[in-house]
């Protein structure tokens, strides 16, 4: 009966990036053969038309990163059409998750945005986003979940490189980019594991129905059994120990100081996140200092962007669009 389903619900959100004028493409980005598959915007996979006419000036750039789960285009397939009618999007799939591969034996979230900084600036891969192509391009990075803390990476190496795009602004979602080993006893105390890699890598539907309740504030009333096995089959089995790998490589944690980024940075956090609960949001605040402003998502848990589409694409479209006219902490209205 749900054998169809999970295919069917891929097509369906692939269909929403298309719709949102986003095409797949996938570049090798180093000697270790790191391979990353990514959708972004046509004008970014072309070099800029040498035509007489004057180009438009080109917009900037907004890169989406996902968490754990199933693929990018399910997680961000709500954001792809109101993101794409101010910026052009790159949507990258992390190391180990879908098609995205290495050989180099790195699984840190550092060594991840190392190479999505490779491919942002490697020029041959976003010839549109290349130095040059228009001028320099503006490059907001948002991260979700794992992502976030990719996203904060990120948003530092590509800072340290200074070339090619500049780094506009920063938004983290449901990231807690300062927890330690204690968080993650308390994480695993909470949801009923031994270990966080029980709950975020799940080895069967049992913990795949328990990950599923975990990450959402609204109760998930029926999910077959058969729909269960082929997400498990399509999304989680596959490079298991390589994901359990990247959870034990985070790079937060005791003796990681979490340096304030240059940047503005917007944290949003469901208000009943079971995962990162939402006083994590106002301690990263802290660390990342005075540009720094949080919004709380009410009546949604680790996923607001799917939970409360509206008012998550809201929240982050006036973040990115206007410039913040002041600091600190609030709740989304």
């Amino acid at each position: 009966m749900g054998f169809g389903v999970v295919p069917l619900l891929n097509a369906v959100f692939r269909r929403m990036f298309t719709s949102a004028g986003l095409r797949p493409a996938t570049a090798i980005v180093d000697a270790d053969d790191t391979t990353i598959h990514f959708w972004a915007h046509p004008s970014l996979l072309q070099s800029p038309s040498s035509s007489e006419h004057q180009p438009p000036p080109p917009r900037p750039v907004v890169v989406l990163i996902h968490g754990f789960g199933p693929d990018p285009t399910w997680q961000w397939a709500s954001q792809a059409g109101p993101l794409s009618r101010h910026f052009d999007l790159v949507v990258p799939t992390l190391l180990f998750f879908g098609a995205s591969a290495t050989r180099s034996p790195a699984r840190s979230d550092a060594f991840q945005a190392a190479a999505l900084a490779a491919l942002l600036t490697g020029g041959a891969h976003l010839p549109g986003l290349a130095a040059g192509a228009g001028g320099e391009r503006t490059v907001h990075v948002v991260g979700t979940s794992y992502g976030g803390l990719v996203a904060y990476h990120l948003a530092r190496e590509l800072e340290r490189q200074q070339g090619g795009v500049r780094v506009g602004k920063v938004a983290l979602c449901d990231s807690d980019a300062c927890k330690g080993a204690e968080d993650d006893a308390a994480l695993a105390a909470r949801t009923g594991v031994a270990e966080v890699t029980e709950l975020l890598a799940p080895a069967d539907t049992r913990a795949l129905r328990r990950l599923m309740a975990v990450c959402a504030h609204r109760p998930i009333k029926y999910v077959p059994e058969c729909l269960l096995r082929d997400m498990l089959r399509r999304y989680f089995a596959d490079k298991r120990e390589d994901k359990i790998a990247l959870i034990k490589g985070i790079t937060t944690g005791e003796g990681f100081q979490l340096p304030p980024l240059p940047q503005e940075v917007l944290i949003i956090w469901g208000e009943f996140d079971q995962i990162f609960p939402v006083e994590k949001a106002h301690k990263m605040k802290e660390k990342l200092g005075e540009k720094t402003t949080v919004k709380v998502i009410p009546n949604t848990g680790h996923l607001p962007q799917q939970e409360d589409p509206k008012l998550f694409n809201q929240t982050l479209l006036d973040f990115l669009l206007h410039p913040s006219t002041s600091n600190g902490s609030a709740a989304a209205k």
